[in-house]
């Protein structure tokens, strides 16, 4: 997906018979070159640091987020959460080495105490630009939606916070557990799941 305008440009080289070739100006059958700028979307994580976290856990969490700048090459925004919202961080993670992407989520400071999306999606929504952004938040799913509607915002996805096989059938129950209770809020929240 691409957007208007974010943080994370790459170039686009397209060959092309509207530009003239830059050697052979003169040879209509040679294609020139067009170069664009394009704008991959903003990635903002939300890793889940409630109590029911452990630290491997939160490790497991850091080397995906690690594998997932590797492969893009582009910078990450970050929050920590439970009950409270950590400050958003930038982690400049484009063209860096993992153990210095390692070391840049190490710096950043974690909250505890206990679970609750819907403070993420009010600070999505106050926000154009964060509206704008790829969030995902990375949970053991431990929560359970307040009764009232709120708006839930379009580009939230959520993924496991780990993916061992001893903690997979608990992660997989609490997740089923939220989509029921979300029916109310946004009935495709199934689809929203990454895995």
């Amino acid at each position: 997906a691409q957007v208007n305008r974010s943080e994370n440009s790459f170039k686009s080289v397209k060959m092309t018979y509207q530009k003239p070739n830059r050697r052979n100006p003169d040879d209509w059958n040679k294609p020139g070159k067009s170069v664009s700028t394009r704008y991959k979307p903003d990635i903002h994580l939300y890793i889940d640091t409630s109590g029911s976290i452990s630290e491997e856990n939160y490790q497991d969490a850091v080397k995906a987020c690690i594998k997932l700048a590797k492969r893009l090459n582009i910078n990450l925004y970050f929050n920590s959460f439970s009950h409270v919202l950590s400050q958003a961080t930038k982690l400049e993670t484009k063209d860096k080495t993992q153990n210095q992407i390692y070391k840049a989520f190490q710096k950043v400071p974690k909250v505890t105490g206990g679970t609750n999306y819907e403070q993420i999606w009010e600070y999505i929504n106050r926000s154009p630009k964060r509206k704008r952004e790829l969030s995902l938040i990375m949970t053991d799913f431990e929560y359970f939606p307040p009764n009232h509607y709120v708006e839930h915002p379009k580009n939230l996805y959520y993924a496991p916070i780990s993916v061992s096989s001893y903690e997979w059938d608990s992660i997989t129950n609490w997740a089923l557990r939220f989509c029921e209770a979300m029916v109310h809020i946004d009935p495709k929240t199934r689809a929203k799941l990454l895995f």
